[in-house]
């Protein structure tokens, strides 16, 4: 019977621009997940669709990045540590990008062991 692996994964959906910070901030991330955290996985070119500020619907094209942390959801102390990182990294993000709102997912996954 197989177990299982607790994790936390973390998804940031970074918006696609010609602004060479928004390659630059992707290839970070990548960088960011890869050597923190062991890996990650991009989909490139995801539509999105979001309210705006401004109550406009807004077309967007995302490259979503995410990582499984190897970290389990129902330790308080690795979902309060999850959440902090979050939070920065959202905090980092919104000051190196001109967007109105960075979305970041964090959850609890679990992966099949042998």
């Amino acid at each position: 019977m197989p177990s299982f692996a607790p994790k936390i994964r973390v998804e940031v959906y970074v918006p696609i621009r010609y602004e060479p910070a928004y390659q630059e901030t992707l290839t970070w991330l990548i960088e960011e997940f890869t050597e923190l955290r062991g890996g990650c996985t991009v989909n490139e070119n995801v539509g999105g669709y979001y309210f705006s500020q401004d109550n406009e619907v807004i077309d967007d094209r995302v490259s979503i990045v995410y990582s499984d942390f190897p970290m389990n959801w129902e330790k308080l102390a690795d979902r309060s540590e999850a959440l902090d990182y979050c939070a920065t990294l959202q905090g980092f993000l919104l000051e190196n990008l001109w967007e109105e709102e960075i979305l970041i997912a964090a959850y609890a996954v679990s992966h099949t062991k042998q």
